[in-house]
C-alpha cells in the first residue's frame, strides 16, 4: 500500500486484492477499482471508503447484510474489510451493463419494467430483513448481467435512511423505466438520468401523461410509491404486487378493477390481509428472467451487444457502454423446404502460445513480444502490454497500429472474439486470412494489406468487448489495436486475455 491517502493501481489490499483500474468515484470518499484476486486469479470489484474506522461502520454492516443475503438479484459479496485509513467491500465482477446505460437509450415495457422492479425489490426486502437498508437505489446502481440476472449493487446503509425510503426508490425506478427521467421527489446521487417532467405546480407528472397509453392501475401504483403522503407496503409485499401486475402488462385484472379500490397501495394491504402473495408468483430469488433477456436483446437491435463492464458506483466508467462490431443482415436462411437448417453452436477455442505471436508492421521496432502468451492464459492478472508511445494515441504516428495474431489450427468459421483489456479507451477490431504471411517486418505488413475485415474497429473501447465476426471462415485473426488508451505518461494497452468462439 502507497503512504498516499488513497491507494494506486498496483496496491494489494489485504495481501490478496490488486487493484488494476479506478473506474468511478472521487478521489476520496468513495471509490470504484476493478481489481484481481490473485489467490483465487478472479476480476472482483472493490469498492473502497476513506476514512475506515467508526465512519465506515455502516458499511461493513452491511456487507456482511448483503453477503447473507442469498439473493441472486444481490450481486454477490465476497469479502469486507476495515484497515481504519480504508473500509473496502470486494464484490463479485458483473459482466453486463446497467439499468442506466439501457434507460440513455429506451424506456421498458410495462410488463418489462415491472418484473425488473421486483426483482429489485427482492433484493431489497432481503436487505431489509438483515437490519440494514440500501439508501442507493437508482438505475446506475441495478445491473442487468450477461447471464440474464437483475443484480443490486452491495448497499451504502447510511444512517438515517430507512426502509420507507429504500421502497420510494423502488418507485422512483419504475418510474424511470417507464419514461426514462428520475423522479427528484426521491433524492438521488447522480442517476445519470434527465429529471422527470413536473406540472405547473412542480408535482412530477403522471407516467401516463409522459407515455400515453399505460395501464391506470400501473400509473396510480407508481404515483402512490412517490407520494410522501401514502404509507408505501414492504418491499417484500411490493414484489408481489408488482409481479401480479406484470402478469397483465401493468392493467388491473377483471375482477380487481371491479372492486375499483381507491388506491392501488390500498389494494395491496387488502391483498396482505387476504393471505398474502399468488402460489403462481415466482421465487423471491428466480435467477434467470425474461426480462432481462428481452431487454438485453432489445440493446442488441439497436445496435450494442453486451460486454463485460463493472458498474455500481455513483460514475459508470467513462464510455462504458456495451458495444458490437459485425451486424445482422436478416437475410433468409431457411431452406428450400421453408425450414432453418441446424447450425451448430460456436464453442471456444482451446489456444496455447505457439498459437500466437505479435504483429508488428513497420515502422514497428518489433521488441514488444514479451508476454504476449499471458492472453491465453485464462488469467486476468497477468497480460501483454505495448510499449508507452507519445505524441499520438495511434501509436505515435509511428505504424498503422499494432495486433496479436491467432492461428487456429485449421479454417473455422469465426463467431466472436472476446478481449479483456486493463482499461478502457483503445479502438480494437478483428482482421482475418487463410496465410500467415511470415513472423517479420514485411510479413506483418502485408497482414495489414491483405488480411479482410471480419469485425469492424470499436474506437473508445470498453475494458472488455466481444467482437462479433462476418462468419468468414479463416485460420488465422488478428485482434487488431490502432488507437491505445491513455496513461499518464502516454499511451499503452495491456491485453489480459483473448477468447476466441468459432464453428
Amino acid at each position: 500500500m502507497t503512504t498516499a491517502e488513497v491507494p494506486s493501481v498496483g496496491d494489494l489490499l489485504a495481501e490478496r486484492y490488486r487493484l488494476e483500474e479506478h473506474v468511478g468515484g472521487a478521489n476520496g470518499y468513495r471509490q470504484l477499482w476493478r481489481g484481481v484476486d490473485v489467490l483465487l486469479h478472479r476480476s472482483v470489484a472493490v469498492v473502497l471508503r476513506s476514512p475506515g474506522g467508526e465512519d465506515a461502520a455502516p458499511t461493513m454492516t452491511a456487507a456482511v447484510a448483503a453477503s447473507r443475503a442469498h439473493v441472486d438479484s444481490m450481486v454477490d459479496v465476497y469479502d469486507a474489510v476495515d484497515e481504519g485509513r480504508f473500509a473496502y467491500v470486494v464484490r463479485e465482477w458483473v459482466n453486463g451493463s446497467s439499468l442506466r446505460g439501457v434507460l440513455e437509450k429506451q424506456t421498458l415495457e410495462s410488463a418489462h419494467a415491472l418484473e425488473l422492479v421486483a426483482s429489485v425489490a427482492d433484493a431489497v426486502a432481503a436487505l431489509h430483513e438483515g437490519g440494514v437498508t440500501h439508501a442507493d437505489l437508482h438505475p446506475g446502481t441495478i445491473l442487468l448481467s450477461e447471464d440474464d440476472r437483475v443484480m443490486v449493487t452491495e448497499p451504502r446503509n447510511e444512517p438515517g435512511n430507512t426502509q420507507v425510503e429504500d421502497v420510494r426508490a423502488l418507485g422512483a425506478t419504475l418510474y424511470a423505466c417507464l419514461t426514462g427521467t428520475w423522479p427528484r421527489v426521491v433524492p438521488a446521487e447522480n442517476t445519470g438520468l434527465a429529471d422527470a417532467a413536473h406540472d405547473e405546480w412542480g408535482r412530477v407528472l403522471d407516467v401516463d401523461k409522459v407515455v400515453p397509453g399505460l395501464p391506470a392501475a400501473l400509473t396510480k401504483l407508481t404515483a402512490d410509491l412517490l407520494d410522501h403522503a401514502q404509507t408505501p407496503p414492504s418491499a417484500a409485499e411490493l414484489a408481489v404486487d408488482l409481479r401480479r401486475l406484470a402478469e397483465t402488462g401493468g392493467a388491473e385484472p377483471a375482477a380487481a378493477a371491479a372492486a375499483t379500490p381507491t388506491s392501488v397501495l390500498g389494494a395491496i394491504s387488502l391483498g396482505r390481509l387476504g393471505g398474502g402473495g399468488s402460489a403462481d408468483s415466482p421465487p423471491a430469488g428466480m435467477k434467470r428472467l425474461a426480462v432481462v433477456a428481452a431487454v438485453i436483446a432489445a440493446v442488441i437491435f439497436a445496435g450494442v451487444v453486451t460486454s463485460a463492464v463493472v458498474f455500481g458506483d455513483d460514475d459508470d466508467p467513462a464510455g462504458a457502454e456495451p458495444q458490437v462490431t459485425g451486424e445482422d443482415t436478416g437475410a433468409d436462411t431457411s431452406d428450400a423446404a421453408g425450414e432453418t437448417p441446424a447450425t451448430a453452436a460456436p464453442t471456444e477455442v482451446a489456444l496455447t502460445a505457439d498459437s500466437i505471436r505479435v504483429v508488428d508492421p513497420p515502422d514497428g521496432d518489433r521488441d514488444q513480444t514479451e508476454g504476449v502468451e499471458n492472453v491465453v492464459d485464462d488469467n486476468a492478472s497477468t497480460g501483454w502490454t505495448t510499449n508507452t508511445y507519445r505524441g499520438d494515441a495511434n501509436f505515435g504516428n509511428l505504424k498503422p497500429g499494432m495486433g496479436i495474431l491467432i492461428d487456429l489450427g485449421e479454417e473455422r468459421e469465426v463467431a466472436s472474439v472476446r478481449v479483456q483489456m486493463t482499461s478502457a479507451g483503445a479502438t480494437v477490431g478483428l482482421l482475418g486470412g487463410a496465410e500467415d504471411p511470415g513472423d517479420s517486418s514485411e510479413g506483418d505488413q502485408a497482414i495489414v494489406d491483405g488480411f479482410s475485415v471480419l469485425a469492424e474497429q470499436v474506437p473508445d473501447a470498453d475494458t472488455n468487448i466481444e467482437l462479433k465476426a462476418s462468419g468468414e471462415t479463416v485460420r488465422y485473426i488478428v485482434v487488431w489495436v490502432t488507437e491505445l488508451p491513455t496513461v499518464s505518461d502516454g499511451y499503452k494497452l495491456t491485453i489480459s486475455d483473448i477468447n476466441v468462439f468459432a464453428r
